[in-house]
């Protein structure tokens, strides 16, 4: 079992049980005590989980979004998949926006685009960018860890000043009532200045988001255009939409 599937077995777990023990760890992940010992004090180092002796649980205080590394794993191939179509749809010489997430960093490899410049807040996409030679603004402000993202005020503020020809925003959920949701209140302020700013608008989300909903709304349904892979037990008639396959609403 891979590091990013114990991890989040590990926060499951505590979620279900509210604390667990290495012992426990051992039998259900079937890994070494020494292996286990070493998940948590990592996990307890990035302030996933906080340990006590012969044991862990989650951070009474967090806000618990799964951290990028555990992210990254989940529907994976559903990811790149939308991050392939989304490259895609950049064009030469254009401005644009693209959110901290783990299927926007999907969609890195794949862009083609020639001169263009890249807007992100995003802490792994800026060595990726870099090496591809695109011309990158990185905002600046506070690092939450969870999603590996620059938040803050200072990152609002420059955003209030930038204008994209499209932007490409992740999100936590999508309610058929309340919109497009996501975890953290500043995060969600720079996702709305992505939108709002754009001439185009898209929402990266892989089909586990519909009919899921976090604390803080950002921006409504008719707002941005949702690449996905597909659209399950949700109104299409509420959404403009495009499917990896070519389906679309539009």
């Amino acid at each position: 079992m891979s590091k990013q599937h114990r991890w989040s077995e590990i926060i499951s777990l505590c979620k279900e049980k509210d604390s667990v023990t290495v012992d426990e760890l051992v039998v259900l992940l079937k890994a070494s005590p020494a292996t286990i010992r070493r998940d948590l004090q990592d996990m307890e180092d990035l302030r996933m989980l906080e340990r006590f002796h012969g044991g862990a649980r989650l951070l009474r205080t967090s806000v618990h979004e799964p951290a990028m590394l555990i992210k990254s794993e989940i529907n994976a191939h559903e990811k790149r998949q939308i991050g392939y179509r989304a490259a895609k749809m950049i064009r030469d010489n254009q401005m644009v926006y693209i959110d901290a997430g783990s299927t926007s960093y999907e969609m890195l490899q794949y862009i083609t685009a020639r001169n263009i410049t890249v807007v992100t807040p995003g802490v792994p996409h800026i060595t990726v960018l870099g090496q591809k030679g695109f011309n990158t603004i990185v905002l600046g402000g506070k690092l939450h860890w969870p999603t590996e993202a620059i938040t803050g005020r200072t990152a609002i503020k420059q955003m209030e000043e930038l204008y994209f020809d499209i932007s490409f925003v992740g999100t936590n959920g999508i309610h058929e009532r309340i919109g497009f949701t996501t975890s953290n209140e500043l995060e969600a302020e720079t996702k709305r200045l992505a939108i709002e700013h754009s001439r185009e608008a898209c929402i990266l989300a892989d089909s586990s988001k519909f009919n899921k909903l976090s604390p803080v709304p950002f921006a409504s349904l008719r707002d941005a255009v949702i690449l996905t892979d597909a659209v399950r037990d949700f109104d299409p008639s509420l959404i403009r939409y495009i499917t990896v396959s070519g389906e679309s609403s539009l």
